[in-house]
């Protein structure tokens, strides 16, 4: 038999999987709808016989349909590493910082260059403890919300601080226009997107991730912003000495 202590544990345990599982069925039904839905609508258009198109539409049909599957496998990815974070083990170690961004611009790379973003890196980072290809997910995640939400172009500044707790503090700064104050409270939260930007697509999930991935690693994210002076995003890891 299980004590109250346990029993309310297991309780705490089953309330947060059933949270999860909520959020899952709701990124499965809103998220996936768009990008399916218009793949469904080119196909359904290239395939009418009694539609005639020309080649450059024929073409941006098919650019749209690869779009789409890209984006709804991106989305499919982003739901099993999210999964994945609370239940497996890791072994953390020491990071090699610099390859790590390196490795993150570089999946970005097209989205920088079509952009035009600068994105200014420090001469060297502090050493930390942490997983290595988790930390580039937060990293791709930090950069991808500057490119979207950051200036046009997107001016976006790397670094690190070493706090006195012994651990270090990285943070991304963009030169967007800022958030407000009810925006900074739905941040990290699942599924929440910024209505000053509900153009922009995306899974939700992204500072979801971050947060449960900072969380198993040990440390803590952040957000500093305010209108019109743009945004600062953060995360911890323990300092390697």
């Amino acid at each position: 038999r299980l004590n109250i202590a346990e029993r309310k544990k297991v309780e705490r345990a089953n309330e947060a999987l059933i949270e999860d599982l909520n959020a899952f069925a709701h990124t499965v039904a809103h998220d996936l709808k768009n990008p399916l839905a218009r793949v469904i609508g080119f196909v359904d258009l290239l395939s009418d016989d009694r539609v005639e198109l020309s080649e450059e539409d024929v073409e941006t049909g098919f650019q749209a349909i690869i779009r789409g599957a890209y984006k709804m496998n991106d989305i499919i990815d982003e739901l099993l590493l999210f999964a994945k974070i609370r239940s497996v083990d890791i072994e953390v170690n020491s990071l090699n910082m610099d390859s790590i961004v390196g490795e993150a611009i570089e999946r970005l790379n097209d989205s920088i260059q079509s952009q035009q973003a600068e994105v200014i890196l420090p001469t060297s980072w502090p050493a930390v403890f942490g997983y290595a290809s988790w930390v580039e997910e937060i990293w791709v995640n930090y950069l991808s919300n500057g490119l979207k939400y950051g200036g046009q172009p997107p001016r976006l500044e790397l670094g690190a601080d070493i706090q006195e707790d012994n651990m270090v503090r990285f943070w991304i700064n963009d030169n967007g226009p800022g958030l407000s104050p009810k925006d900074l409270d739905r941040l990290f939260t699942k599924f929440s997107r910024l209505e000053q930007h509900s153009d922009i697509e995306g899974s939700g999930l992204g500072l979801s991730i971050v947060q449960r991935i900072v969380t198993k690693l040990g440390g803590e994210v952040g957000i500093e912003s305010k209108l019109g002076q743009g945004s600062t995003f953060s995360f911890t890891l323990p300092q390697a000495r």
